[in-house]
């Protein structure tokens, strides 16, 4: 008997022991989760940019030699060569009026520094051609951070300014020409203010860091942003943050060939606010995560889908003018407020299985959608999950206004369908019926 309760007693444990370990194992994979939603959330460039106040140097001195071993501040004025950084202390470069061509690799190469802070003042210039692989005009293995109110401009057959750990820009106007990427910064890129002209044939402003979840993100305050690209505009590896700016994006990549995006992360997508306005040849607002959009105005011109996201759209407000093949796109699509205007070829709003984090969903809780589609087999919203109407008005003129596979139900709202409103959801798919009808044979 005492033999049956001690091995009763170790079957227990080990019972515990098991629901322990998978205890531990969904509360990590929520943590995980919550964390690649949630990382530089509420960042904003200037908390990112406060590391590095401006430090004052006893005094500055005229650059005479191209290489610097010692820390310090440097006055740059006039011609110079390729210029090389290799210290372990802090190195300060005001630039004024200078002129830095290199036909050998990098117009300013740090090899090595605790951090290299560039302060513009005046009209500059950095000119890199050069037939090696170049990774940046301005290239920086360490910390890479600009201020000051001068311009600088940048023309290089590679790569633009680059930074291998942090990009920061406090202000400054940059006028940057580059045979591949514009603006890179490894761990993140933060730009407090500026302007920004950018034609490149690579991506226009990107993050690289693909290793570390709390890496690899773009932080963007404020700023007047006007970007060419071939490849995607803004680009980043875990998320990108806009809290303001004005911003005119282009890209004239092949999408079957190269992404060619507006604005594109891996992760996360969260915009506050701004003015953005973009044409793409890819998707418009693209993201292999989430997108949450609060504030601002938007006009996206796109030949793909205007807003995507893997996993989840949510819109809490902002005015938006889109023309698309797809207006917006996610697994999950939540609408809470807004002024939306679609024209699409496609469909004006879809929810399709391209993420198992969520349920298919169009849900609309407030808001004024006008949604106008083309003829043929398009749809104004297109779910192939379900649909949720609980708020807010929506106008649809099309052939085809809904189209669900699962269940539709409307609970408030305003529904307007080719000019006549209508307390029902009908699948036009399934050839009429009340709104609460399931399944779809039509397309997806």
């Amino acid at each position: 008997m005492e033999q049956k309760n001690k091995f009763d007693i170790k079957k227990s444990l080990l019972l515990f022991l098991i629901i322990a370990i998978l205890i531990i194992i969904i509360i990590y994979l929520i943590l995980k989760l919550n964390n690649i939603e949630k990382s530089n959330s509420g960042t904003s460039a200037e908390s990112i940019s406060s590391k590095y106040d401006d430090k004052t140097y006893a005094s500055s001195t005229d650059l005479k030699s191209t290489t610097i071993t010692d820390g310090g501040s440097y006055n740059i004025t006039g011609e110079y060569g390729c210029i090389t950084i290799n210290t372990s202390n802090e190195v300060e470069l005001n630039l004024e009026n200078a002129t830095i061509t290199c036909e050998s690799g990098p117009a300013i190469n740090v090899e090595s520094a605790k951090l290299v802070s560039i302060k513009l003042s005046e009209k500059n210039k950095i000119v890199s051609k050069t037939v090696e692989d170049l990774d940046g005009a301005i290239y920086s293995k360490s910390d890479l951070v600009f201020s000051g109110d001068g311009s600088i401009e940048i023309e290089s057959n590679y790569d633009g300014i680059v930074s291998k750990d942090e990009l920061v820009i406090k202000s400054g106007t940059y006028i940057i020409n580059t045979d591949d990427d514009g603006m890179r910064g490894k761990d993140n890129v933060a730009i407090v203010d500026g302007t920004f002209t950018i034609n490149a044939s690579g991506d226009g402003i990107k993050s690289t860091n693909d290793e570390d979840e709390a890496k690899g993100y773009i932080v963007i305050d404020d700023g007047v942003f006007n970007i060419t690209s071939v490849g995607d505009g803004i680009q980043a590896e875990t998320s990108i943050t806009i809290n303001g700016g004005t911003f005119d994006i282009k890209t004239t990549g092949n999408a079957n060939s190269t992404s060619a995006k507006g604005i594109k992360s891996g992760k996360l997508i969260e915009i506050n606010d701004g003015i953005i306005t973009i044409n793409s040849t890819d998707d418009g607002i693209h993201s292999n995560g989430n997108i949450t959009i609060s504030k601002g105005k938007f006009e996206i011109t796109s030949k793909d889908d205007a807003i995507h996201a893997d996993g989840k759209i949510e819109i809490n407000g902002g005015t938006f003018d889109i023309t698309a093949a797809e207006g917006i796109e996610a697994t999950y699509v939540r609408i809470n407020d807004g002024n939306i205007n679609i024209s699409a070829s496609d469909d004006g709003i879809n929810a399709g299985n391209k993420s198992d984090d969520y349920s298919i969903v169009v849900e609309i809780n407030g808001g004024y959608l006008t949604i106008k589609m083309g003829e043929g087999d398009t749809d104004g919203i297109d779910s192939n999950g379900s649909l949720y109407i609980n708020g807010g008005t929506i106008d649809i003129t099309a052939q085809s206004p809904f189209d669900y596979d699962k269940e539709a139900k409307h609970t408030g709202g305003t529904i307007i369908v080719n000019g006549e409103e209508t307390n029902t959801i009908t699948n036009q798919m399934m050839g009429g019926g009340p709104g609460n009808m399931g399944g779809n044979f039509g397309r997806r």
